[in-house]
Order: C-alpha cells, then structure tokens, then sequence
C-alpha cells in the first residue's frame, strides 16, 4: 500500500473544519457501531488505578459513552461543539462519570493521570508532534494509547461501484490510503505494543441509513457536494441488492495499542 503524507488534501484544514457541521454531526450517528468486543479489549487494557480514560477526538462519543460504565471516569474531548452537544443527547451520553470537553487536543485542558487513551480516526487530523508527547506525559505508568477501528470492508458486489462514486463526489480529488501508525514509529513517537481484531457481526441498516453515514465524512458533507444526486446515485447502485431497503453486511473491529513517546 502506497503511503502519504498527512499534508494530503483529506487531512487539511479546510476538511477539519467540516466537523463543526450540525448536518454531519447528526449524521455521524449512522455510521457503523463498533462491536461490543472492541470494548472487552479496550477495557482489558486497562491495568493501572485510577481508572481514568481519555477519548480523544471523542466526536460524538460513540467510545466514550460505551466505555463510561466500565470505567471511573471518562473525559472526552472534540474540537467541534455540534459533535460534544449531539453526543451529550444521545444514549448513554449523560453519565455522571462522562466529562464532555470541546478543545484541540494538543491544548484542551487534561486531568490526568490516564490509564487509558482512546481515539479513532479522528488522531489522522492532529498535530502528532504534539500530540503523542503529550499522551506520553498523561499516561499512568502502565498506561497505554489505543486506536479503535471499525473494518466495514468485507467483499460486496456493491463496492466498486461505490467507491467510484465517492470518488467522484469527494471534495478530496488526491485521496490516498494512509496508515498513520507506521508514521508515527518512523518518527519516533510511538512504540506500538499489539493488536486485536473483533469476532465479524452482522451489521443491518436502511439503505437511507448507509447513505446517511457518508454524509459524516469531511469530505462528502451535504453543504459541500450535490447531495441529492449523490444519494439518488448510491440508492440506484444498492437497489438490486436490497429489495427491502436494508442493506446487510458484516463488519468488525479493530484495535491497535502501544506507547506514545516524548519524541
């Protein structure tokens, strides 16, 4: 696989900032769910008192209000209010032991120690030079990063198909498959201790659902592409296969953990 930068045009700026859109905050709640074992992972990772964990880049909460029951605390952190706020409404999301934050990661006010940090796809859009040294500095002393994934790759006959048409919607013409671990060792910023895949579920939803859940990504919002040909394009490639207007298909998570470094 070809790597790139994290210059590249998915990760500027002018992306990031689509996070702020309440359209793509609601829609983000249609996005897979990650399987309950990534949570038996992410909690079996956790080895140091106080049981503290922070998600970083926490969006709409979909680790953070999962793991507040098995945990202490969790204070949870996004950039962008339009996400904290429709986490806070969702299930879940006003836990007595949740603390919402809206701030960058590299300068929100922490309260550590952490024995566990969390984060997703979201830690592509941070200053990693910043960032991990000061995970380092929050950790507990057996206290681990932890990147959560959900794989919702498995082979369909549908897929080609969508992906071209992504591809032709996308504000981001240069996307390039990137893997910001390998990055990060490269550079001296962490050292990655294991990883774990998730058992596949099965996962069903609408097909106004699945559409619904690009709708989430920065770089296919409604306020930025023609929305309603895209949506009209993927019902129209998804008909033959969902008949009844679900779409079925398995999925599972991925979790990755290590020790980020002071650079």
């Amino acid at each position: 696989m070809s790597r790139a930068t994290p210059t590249q045009a998915q990760f500027a700026a002018e992306h990031a900032r689509r996070w702020q859109d309440s359209d793509a905050a609601r829609s983000y709640r249609s996005r897979p769910p990650y399987p309950s074992e990534t949570f038996d992972i992410l909690e079996s990772l956790i080895a140091d008192e106080p049981r503290h964990v922070l998600d970083v880049g926490c969006g709409t909460g979909k680790l953070a209000r999962e793991l507040a029951p098995r945990v202490a605390r969790v204070d949870a952190v996004d950039l962008a209010a339009e996400m904290v706020a429709e986490g806070a409404r969702l299930p879940g999301g006003d836990a007595a032991n949740l603390r919402w934050s809206v701030g960058r990661a590299e300068e929100a006010p922490l309260d550590p120690p952490y024995a566990l940090i969390v984060g997703g796809e979201s830690l592509h859009w941070m200053a990693w030079q910043i960032v991990l040294p000061r995970f380092a500095r929050a950790l507990t002393p057996n206290g681990v990063l932890a990147i959560a994934r959900v794989d919702d790759s498995a082979p369909a006959p549908w897929r080609a198909g969508l992906l071209e048409i992504i591809q032709r919607h996308s504000t981001a013409k240069s996307h390039v498959p990137f893997d910001m671990l390998p990055a990060w060792e490269s550079g001296g910023l962490f050292l990655k201790l294991g990883d774990r895949m998730t058992a596949e579920i099965d996962f069903a939803q609408s097909v106004e659902e699945f559409i619904d859940a690009h709708h989430a990504m920065s770089t296919l919002t409604r306020a930025h592409i023609d929305a309603a040909l895209f949506d009209r394009e993927v019902r129209d490639l998804l008909a033959p296969y969902c008949p009844d207007g679900v779409l079925r298909r398995r999925i599972r998570g991925q979790v990755e953990w290590g020790q980020p470094l002071a650079g």
